[in-house]
């Protein structure tokens, strides 16, 4: 396409989601960010120059919760497209390493001194899961109808959204 997204202000990015399942549980983590309401996302952020897939949902579930997984498949891959923003969400599967509790972490993007954006981890059931404020919505969807096949889709792109 030979676009510079920078000269035309498009902010893009790969943000790398990690499905961790326990017991049927699922781990999320909670986020306040000044300028809004609270909400759930599964544990990730965006992938680093250079850094494979694999490797970025295994260091931000490290950071985030302090658990450990080891890479299992890609599960959903999704659009989020808004002006001036292209996001493309990818979730994986990873399975958990060791037996430890997940643990609050923190998100090195936050500025020392300032507020932490993460406010919490726990393990969530999928009947709540239901009841709760899960980002993407879309995700949520497809965690909710994939969860009896547990979390093993037939279809992997989920689409794009407007922001």
């Amino acid at each position: 396409m030979g676009k510079d997204r920078a000269a035309l202000g498009m902010d893009f990015g790969v943000r790398v989601a990690a499905i961790v399942e326990r017991e049927g549980a699922l781990l999320l983590v909670r986020h306040q960010k000044p300028d809004r309401d609270p909400y759930w996302v599964l544990p990730g952020g965006r992938l680093e120059p250079g850094e494979t897939i694999p490797e970025c949902a295994g260091r931000e579930l490290a950071e985030e919760t302090g658990l450990k997984g080891s890479f299992s498949g890609v599960l959903y891959v999704s659009e989020f497209l808004r002006e001036g923003r292209h996001t493309i969400d990818v979730v994986v599967r990873m399975d958990l390493q060791g037996d430890g509790e997940a643990s609050l972490g923190s998100d090195p993007e936050v500025a020392p001194g300032t507020e932490p954006t993460l406010v919490k981890v726990r393990w969530v059931s999928v009947d709540e899961l239901g009841e709760i404020e899960l980002l993407p919505s879309s995700i949520k969807e497809r965690l909710l109808r994939d969860a009896s096949d547990g979390w093993a889709p037939d279809n992997v792109y989920v689409g794009s959204m407007d922001g």
